[in-house]
């Protein structure tokens, strides 16, 4: 862990450092965040607990994961927000498809 990053400059505190914080911040005030404290609220402590740390964790493996691939690779910002739309479009159609097909219960 340390030997890879001293050869390009930074400590392996410095970029554990920046990575936590990187992260912290972009889940704070997260919707996230509120489905949690409502899912403790309403259900039992430890499994909530285990299953958002396992989420998390997979989450971030993946986006690691991610990175790793395509470490090196041009990107054109035009093509990662059309994916992103593209995404965000399946998505809104399966909730449409819940909703819309929703029993009432």
């Amino acid at each position: 862990f340390a030997g890879a990053a001293e050869g390009r400059g930074a400590s392996s505190w410095t970029v554990l450092g920046k990575s936590f914080m990187g992260v912290f911040i972009a889940e704070w005030g997260d919707r996230t965040q509120v489905a949690m404290v409502g899912q403790h609220a309403s259900q039992p402590l430890v499994p909530v607990f285990l299953g958002s740390v396992v989420a998390f964790f997979l989450l971030t493996l993946s986006a690691v994961a991610a990175a790793a691939l395509l470490n090196g690779q041009k990107l054109r910002e035009r093509v990662i927000m059309g994916f992103s739309a593209c995404c965000f479009a399946i998505f809104g159609l399966l909730a449409l498809k819940d909703a819309v097909f929703a029993t009432g219960d």
